[in-house]
């Protein structure tokens, strides 16, 4: 099986990749200040909170959020 079939075989792997492919083609063509790139942002900061906080708080929140390093 290949990484293809291997995402479609599986819908949360396939909308993770489709996220993670919009936010990387958003900043590979510089448009970081668009409410796109803001949404799909958060969709897959949250998603990685979900996945490896596994009901444990980090206390990481406010300094691993990319967005809190941009001024």
């Amino acid at each position: 099986m290949n990484f293809d079939d291997a995402t479609i075989s599986n819908n949360n792997s396939s909308s993770d990749f489709t996220l993670l492919e919009g936010l990387y083609q958003l900043a590979v063509t510089g448009h970081t200040d668009d409410w796109e790139f803001e949404r799909l942002n958060n969709a897959v900061y949250e998603r990685l909170l979900s996945s490896y906080n596994s009901g444990v708080d980090m206390g990481m929140h406010e300094t691993a959020n990319p967005m809190n390093l941009v001024g």
